[in-house]
């Protein structure tokens, strides 16, 4: 299932291309809508809240990237969130920062990881994915202080020249 939301992602992205005049760039927005109904059936019983502007005008290479972050993150949150097989929430939440970075935010009202969790020495394999991938996208990935749950939030410039 896992490996299918990964292809799902990428395939998301290149159907957006297929039909869009700027093969560079792609919203977003939209695109991280198409992935979050892809991966419904994967963290289900839980629901995913979805809070966005209304579109993001993003390098279409580094939004295949960003899809992959939110789709290791969402699964996570899935799995690990809700032991119990409880229905819980999953929040992803968009926000452009000055035209010059996006911040990207999956949380959720769960069990939370250890105090100790240090995603940089974590041995699973999304958590590893997604912190090598904002390396590659010049962001960074960074777990917020949570009193509940859990909260990553990955910050990426827009401009991939930009660090």
């Amino acid at each position: 299932m896992e490996a299918s939301t990964r292809v799902s992602a990428i395939g998301r992205a290149y159907s957006r291309l297929a039909y869009n005049a700027d093969y560079e760039n792609i919203d977003l927005v939209a695109y991280l809508r198409e992935v979050v109904e892809d991966l419904k059936p994967a963290v289900a019983p839980c629901e995913i809240q979805l809070e966005t502007p209304k579109e993001i005008q993003f390098a279409a290479d580094r939004a295949i990237l960003v899809a992959l972050i939110v789709n290791e993150l969402i699964l996570n949150a899935g799995r690990h969130a809700y032991p119990d097989a409880s229905k819980g929430m999953i929040r992803l939440q968009l926000i452009l920062s000055d035209d010059k970075a996006v911040s990207i935010s999956v949380s959720d009202d769960g069990v939370g990881l250890p105090s100790d969790f240090n995603p940089a020495l974590s041995k699973r394999l999304g958590t590893r994915i997604a912190l090598g991938l904002a390396g590659q996208l010049g962001g960074e990935l960074t777990r917020q202080a949570s009193t509940r749950g859990t909260h990553f939030t990955l910050v990426v410039p827009l401009d991939a020249a930009v660090n």
